[in-house]
């Protein structure tokens, strides 16, 4: 079906409401701050508007890309207020520009004065932000979890010659003993017994270890195909586990479970990586 000109995601729905309700009420506080026809506060909260929406944009994807909700509680916060502070900066000096386009430099004292209440505005709004990203990315990280547990097991569904084909590709499989990762003109060497886990990053992955973390263009496929399967699990669809890393595993949200490694990160395992775990941990 042909979707109309104006059509808008739902998922996009909040974030669209959020900037229309932002520009219907602004006018009506500028107006008790500064005596200036409404006619021009309304053109400058329709610019704003515009701003909070680009903003919001630029949010989404370096909270996205970066994967800024798996970090710890330290980490995840410093970044969210190392990406706060670039917000209000962003926010506040585009909006003082466009302000000075629409009011005129002759409005250039009253434009200035504006601004703390522009980076109050912009401050609430990242707040905002943050909230709906991250219901967002919860709900989503909810129904891939949906897909993969009522997916089950790939291997266990096979059967016959399929299920036969599949042992005999695992029996000729090479098992890594060392994994090469090229950085600048550097190349690091990273014996597999020393890997915590693999994370899924893209094109990418991420190899943690003790010492750091390394970028590789690689599958989680194909680690998982060759890796020591006595050692190493998917416990889930972005995360492989080193067993041997694994210091306590605790209940987390009904039938799922959190995975704590020995250097502090923390894992939620599926219902299906789980199953697997206890298999290779026999229990």
């Amino acid at each position: 079906m042909k979707q109309p000109f104006f059509y808008i995601p739902f998922r996009w729905l909040p974030f669209v409401m959020l900037c229309l309700t932002f520009a219907i009420l602004q006018p009506v506080v500028l107006r008790a701050l500064i005596p200036l026809p409404y006619g021009v506060l309304w053109l400058k909260s329709a610019v704003d508007a515009l701003i909070m929406g680009g903003m919001g944009m630029l949010l989404t994807v370096a909270i996205s890309s970066f994967h800024y909700a798996r970090l710890d509680q330290y980490q995840r916060t410093v970044n969210y207020v190392a990406l706060g502070i670039m917000y209000l900066i962003g926010w506040s000096l585009l909006s003082y520009f466009f302000s000075l386009l629409i009011f005129g430099l002759a409005q250039k004292r009253v434009v200035t004065s504006l601004i703390p209440f522009t980076t109050l505005v912009a401050l609430l709004v990242y707040l905002v932000h943050l909230q709906l990203i991250h219901y967002r990315m919860v709900q989503t990280g909810s129904e891939d979890e949906n897909r993969e547990n009522m997916g089950g097991n790939p291997v266990s569904d096979l059967s016959g010659l399929d299920a036969e084909h599949n042992s005999a590709l695992h029996n000729d499989r090479e098992v890594l003993e060392r994994v090469a990762v090229k950085s600048g003109q550097k190349i690091h060497v990273i014996m597999v017994p020393d890997i915590i886990y693999i994370q899924s990053d893209g094109d990418y992955v991420q190899i943690v270890t003790d010492q750091s973390r390394y970028l590789k263009e690689e599958t989680m496929k194909h680690f998982e195909a060759n890796l020591p399967r006595s050692q190493f699990v998917r416990v889930h669809r972005s995360f492989i586990v080193n067993v041997e890393k694994i210091l306590r595993i605790e209940l987390y949200e009904k039938q799922n479970q959190m995975l704590t490694l020995k250097n502090g990160d923390q894992i939620r395992a599926s219902v299906t990586g789980y199953r697997e775990l206890r298999t290779i941990l026999n229990l």
